[in-house]
């Protein structure tokens, strides 16, 4: 792995299991059983890992932008709250970060950015974090 000043990747909004379709909100997240959660989690990792190549060592912060699938109006914090934290567990376990406490996570911030109907998806940007 090689250590990044700054690194983009792209993160799913739902996650297919099996014939399922399931979105990553925080809405759905609170029905789903525990079994159910940690399949989703583990499906989520497999889809994202292959971007990972990359280190940070130090404090980090995480920009979110999220581009919703369609015009329904929606919480952004509900989407982007599950993202977030399935994303953060990843980078600890595949080393990109050494931990996902608040040592090392400094700054997590998001935005909504439209719409985009053949693309919906939420991009997470990682880079040092240098205070303000």
């Amino acid at each position: 792995m090689r250590s990044e000043t700054e690194q983009t990747v792209v993160l799913p909004i739902w996650i297919l299991n099996g014939k399922n379709r399931y979105q990553l909100n925080l809405n759905q997240y609170n029905q789903w059983y525990y079994q159910l959660r940690g399949k989703i989690k583990k499906l989520f990792k497999e889809q994202v890992k292959d971007s990972l190549g990359f280190s940070f060592s130090g404090e980090i912060e995480i920009y979110y932008q999220y581009f919703a699938p369609d015009r329904r109006t929606r919480d952004l914090m509900n989407v982007i709250a599950v993202a977030d934290k399935f994303f953060q567990d990843t980078l600890t376990q595949y080393g990109c970060i050494e931990d996902d406490n608040t040592k090392i996570v400094k700054k997590v911030t998001c935005k909504y950015m439209g719409i985009d109907r053949d693309n919906a998806r939420i991009e997470a940007t990682i880079k040092p974090y240098y205070a303000d």
